[in-house]
């Protein structure tokens, strides 16, 4: 999914005022790309009429551009109603409308934030990324003139979930490893503006990270969570961009496979480090304490998931709620229960419900990994360790890993010494077996007996105490990850394999 964000036009507008701000979100979402050997999507249209309903929630204009399926219009209904094709020729139209309408917002001196959401294919042509439309490629210099250069906005937030998407701003080094990211690597993606944050996602190889878990990109249902609220680490009703880094590393941290786990790149405009401002939308929220730590998730009674988090005991959550009239549940993963959340225009705190029983989740081998996201607690201190002299440490992940690698290397050396202290005994056995008047022949069978068992108990004493050793230093050795960091005039890029 990305998000697309923009600088201020050579134009002469309007000083802003100090009045609230005009939002404005144009939303796209590609199942198919223009690339016909690319394998098709099935969530990014999905992921475009939640990100509508995010936003239109947090009180911005939104601009809806996907080709939804059968599934997402019945659940989807309003989004179905405004949704445009997904083609280089409508994708303008809808550019131009925005575009006018920023101006007349500007005209009347309000500050403007636009809001630009894409969800699909990305993909590199000799050395140049683009994100795909259906009939259309949409490269660094098009975002840059179909969108940058036509919509004077004082402000714009780019968040892309998709392959490759990170090279509209930056080089990647081999095997889908990052280098250090010092900005924007000039001529190569989106021209670099101080008004202009990103928020990019992207595999080490053309895999799309969808579940089907939460009928969503895993990384765009986790910045969708994160924008409602869960990602507020310091609870002042803002969301930076070092908070939703910090929440999406923090969710993914679980995840044992590398091909699971997204790269994330984070670069906040010079003139704002918030993504998203809460303060209007959180009149209507469900507040959880931090001595109701657990892992959530927060769904709709269409069966739509809509956020999901795990809040550390020092860590409460505020979290803002969709503004429609369906009823919504929070459910509780850790002892699986639920709670019916009051369908009312204020605050519900979450310690006056009563929580009842809710229906058993699917299972399967994506499950099995995916439904590691948000196992860990994320709290301040997630935020806090991205800094370049303090690299995050995962103490959780570390300690599970370690544990799991440390007792496993141990218990095969302890069945080394067993199957040596087998052979002992069987030595021992086969020499009481040997009779006073034995012949010659039956004396040396059992010699012979007794050497092979000797030397079987020799080698599996030995190795499993040289494995048990080891177990016991893989246990005992300190365990670390980082997260690369650069802090620079321009900002704060947070960038790393997770």
């Amino acid at each position: 999914m990305l998000l697309l964000a923009s600088e201020v036009s050579a134009q002469a507008t309007p000083a802003p005022s100090n009045d609230a701000p005009a939002r404005f979100a144009l939303i796209i979402g590609v199942n198919r790309s223009v690339d016909a050997d690319a394998a098709p999507l099935r969530y990014a249209d999905d992921d475009a009429a939640k990100y509508q309903e995010l936003f239109r929630g947090l009180g911005a204009r939104t601009y809806l551009v996907a080709r939804l399926d059968a599934n997402t219009e019945r659940l989807h209904g309003q989004a179905a109603a405004e949704a445009r094709e997904p083609t280089r020729a409508e994708f303008g139209r809808v550019v131009d409308e925005l575009a006018a309408d920023v101006r007349f917002a500007q005209k009347r001196r309000l500050k403007t934030i636009v809001y630009v959401v894409y969800s699909g294919h990305g993909n590199v042509d000799r050395g140049r990324a683009y994100l795909a439309l259906e009939d259309a490629r949409l490269f660094g210099s098009d975002v840059d003139s179909l969108v940058l250069n036509r919509v004077s906005a004082t402000e714009f937030h780019v968040i892309v979930d998709a392959c490759y998407s990170n090279l509209l701003a930056s080089a990647r080094g081999p095997g889908g490893r990052r280098r250090e990211l010092h900005g924007f690597t000039a001529g190569s993606g989106i021209r670099p503006r101080k008004n202009v944050g990103l928020l990019f996602s992207t595999s080490s190889a053309k895999e799309s990270h969808e579940w089907q878990g939460v009928e969503s990109g895993v990384f765009s249902h986790e910045v969708r969570s994160g924008l409602y609220g869960a990602a507020d680490a310091d609870g002042d009703g803002l969301v930076t961009y070092a908070e939703i880094a910090a929440f999406v590393e923090r969710a993914n941290a679980a995840i044992p496979g590398e091909r699971f786990r997204p790269d994330v790149y984070a670069h906040p405009p010079v003139t704002e480090a918030t993504l998203v401002d809460l303060h209007e939308a959180s009149r209507r929220r469900i507040d959880i304490s931090g001595a109701e730590n657990a892992h959530y998730t927060l769904e709709d009674a269409r069966g739509v998931q809509v956020a999901e988090f795990h809040n550390g005991p020092d860590q409460p959550v505020s979290l803002v709620t969709p503004a429609q009239s369906t009823p919504l549940y929070l459910r509780r993963l850790d002892d699986d229960v639920e709670f019916d959340i009051p369908m009312t225009f204020g605050a519900v705190r979450l310690a006056d419900l009563s929580p009842t029983r809710p229906s058993v989740a699917q299972r399967g081998a994506a499950a099995q990994s995916f439904g590691q996201i948000f196992t860990l607690a994320f709290g301040p201190k997630w935020v806090h360790h991205l800094s370049a002299d303090e690299p995050a440490v995962d103490d959780d992940t570390g300690q599970a890993t370690r544990s799991v690698l440390g007792w496993t290397i141990a218990g095969v050396g302890v069945a080394g010494l067993a199957l040596g202290t087998a052979a002992t005994i069987s030595a021992e056995h086969a020499r009481a077996s040997l009779a006073p008047g034995a012949s010659g022949a039956d004396a040396a069978a059992i010699n012979r007996t007794l050497e092979t068992r000797r030397w079987q108990a020799a080698v599996g004493v030995g190795m499993g105490a040289a494995t048990v050793v080891a177990g016991a230093a893989i246990l005992l050795w300190p365990v670390s990850r980082s997260l690369n960091v650069v802090v620079e005039p321009s900002g704060l890029d947070v960038g790393g394999t997770f």
